[in-house]
């Protein structure tokens, strides 16, 4: 066999050969982590002595896996919070943030809204008393803030 022949097959073996590794790590890396875990829809309800809390952010973390999620409560006291991982979370509820002051007004500051419907205990992961374990499919939560002092 001629060896200019026998250079560009070894070269073109090669190059397939990298050619299908790159194609390989491609596929494995484009996954995203956690995708084929089995997931769950969860609505819940913040309340304070029955009063629907209707400001702030609903937040969920489970510290063992790194996932969470998050949504913003309406008007009902209500969070819908989709593709939840199963699992259990830490439940945290925080005001909404505040607007920030514009530079070069000629006007005192506004002094900032005060949330005491929402306890500073649930406001951090490390004091929240809230948790729900999510399940496949569907999943409803309540939580009467007016119990947490």
């Amino acid at each position: 066999m001629n060896k200019s022949i026998l250079r560009h097959s070894v070269r073109f073996t090669a190059l397939i050969a990298v050619s299908l590794f790159l194609i390989t790590l491609n596929t494995a890396c484009s996954r995203t982590p956690g995708a084929d875990k089995p997931r769950g829809e969860i609505s819940i309800t913040i309340t304070n002595g029955g009063a629907p809390v209707s400001e702030g952010q609903v937040d969920l973390a489970n510290e063992q896996t790194g996932e969470g999620g998050g949504g913003p409560l309406d008007e009902s006291g209500t969070a819908t919070i989709e593709m939840v991982a199963v699992g259990k979370y830490t439940v945290t509820i925080s005001p909404p943030p505040q607007e920030p002051i514009a530079p070069g007004m000629d006007q005192p500051a506004p002094q900032p809204k005060e949330y005491p419907n929402i306890p500073a205990k649930v406001r951090k992961i490390q004091t929240s008393p809230l948790t729900v374990d999510v399940q496949s499919g569907a999943n409803e939560f309540t939580f009467d803030l007016k119990e947490i002092q």
